[in-house]
């Protein structure tokens, strides 16, 4: 398992390439104020800051007005981009085309695997007024 920085971004900064479903973002919503605590950082690509995994958890920080997430990058040759689409194929170039355009894939449409990395549990509190970049 390898160590990675975790950073804290803006979620805003973050462009996400899908679109999410609603109740997804409340159930994300009330397991972070049930917790407390965020567990599992925004994947995202080293260099556009695409999200690669983390969408929903992206807009429940901006529900509840978070200054920061954590974030974990990665490059595209780190990772297996798949579909979770029958019949759907998509590569690197589209995913952060889409992010950088704005235009949206359907909800669950990739699947990004990643290499074993090692998280960390930050409280909710820190995430509110954390100077972002940190």
């Amino acid at each position: 398992m390898s160590k990675r920085r975790i950073r804290l971004l803006s979620p805003l900064d973050l462009k996400p390439h899908e679109q999410t479903d609603s109740c997804r973002i409340r159930y994300v919503i009330e397991l972070l104020l049930r917790e407390q605590a965020w567990t599992r950082p925004i994947c995202v690509d080293e260099r556009s800051f695409c999200v690669m995994d983390g969408h929903h958890r992206r807009l429940a920080a901006i529900h509840l007005g978070l200054a920061a997430v954590p974030v974990v990058t990665f490059s595209y040759d780190e990772i297996r981009l798949g579909s979770r689409r029958a019949g759907m194929r998509i590569e690197a170039g589209e995913v952060i085309d889409r992010a950088m355009r704005g235009a949206l894939l359907p909800p669950k449409s990739t699947r990004h695997v990643f290499p074993p990395f090692e998280s960390e549990v930050i409280p909710l509190a820190k995430l509110l007024e954390v100077p972002v970049g940190a």
